[in-house]
């Protein structure tokens, strides 16, 4: 009875585990012209350190050297990480077409890109996700995995816009040289999905996560990024 009560204990306590890991992230633009202008001065980095944490259950084990899968659940809160972009963007061009922000090639029509502001832009990106992950348990205490599910994804994004000349207000607001308008918004969930691999040696493993995070107009004011790619080092107990 107590070797039973033993074997039954241990393998309560491996059904229920907890996991966390960090790493980077590499976000995907939404696109040109959507707080950065290929065709002028800019910088947009896409990496940033990332991180999750959350709950594992083993729902159904994985024979060693089996081509059966076990299956696993991950309840998870991701943090995508953070970005900061700076660009300069120039006037939409008006109906002649005769200076302004060409559209079609990201640059400016005759040379001559209007009244220009510089965009500082700042972003953060997190999500929670609850997923299906068949394993194979390859033996020797390695696994592999894949895994996908549905997720909530949030973002932030503020930008400020700086007169780079005097303005008559047309393009951002009147005034001076320096002169600053500031964009934001009212963050909030949105349904988005999370796909992922996995490498396991025991208590360890390796993850790559994909977010499917489509960009918002909200408040008229979008996320610089569509999606994210996130890669970290986790440990489960």
């Amino acid at each position: 009875m107590s070797l039973g009560c033993v074997a039954a204990s241990a393998q309560a306590q491996d059904w229920f585990q907890l996991e966390a890991g960090i790493g980077m992230s590499s976000a995907v633009k939404t696109g040109d012209g959507i707080w950065y202008w290929s065709d002028m001065r800019h910088r947009t980095p896409n990496n940033s350190i990332a991180g999750r944490i959350g709950i594992q259950v083993n729902l159904i084990d994985a024979r060693p050297h089996s081509w059966v899968p076990g299956l696993r659940s991950h309840l998870t809160f991701g943090y995508f990480g953070h970005l900061h972009w700076t660009s300069v963007a120039g006037e939409d061009a008006p109906p002649d077409h005769s200076y302004g922000l060409d559209a079609q090639t990201g640059g400016c029509y005759n040379q001559n890109c209007g009244y220009q502001r510089e965009f500082d832009s700042t972003g953060d990106m997190m999500a929670i996700s609850l997923t299906l992950e068949p394993y194979w348990n390859l033996g020797n205490g390695w696994t592999v995995g894949v895994e996908a599910g549905p997720a909530l994804y949030r973002y932030t994004w503020t930008s400020y816009a700086t007169n780079l000349q005097n303005s008559p207000g047309h393009f951002g607001p009147y005034g001076t040289a320096g002169a600053v308008e500031t964009f934001s918004h009212a963050p909030r969930w949105y349904p988005g999905a999370l796909v992922g691999a996995s490498v396991g040696y025991k208590n360890w493993s390796l993850r790559y996560n994909y977010l499917y995070s489509p960009s918002k107009w909200e408040d008229g004011v979008p996320s610089g990024v569509k999606g994210v790619h996130m890669l970290t080092a986790n440990y489960t107990w």
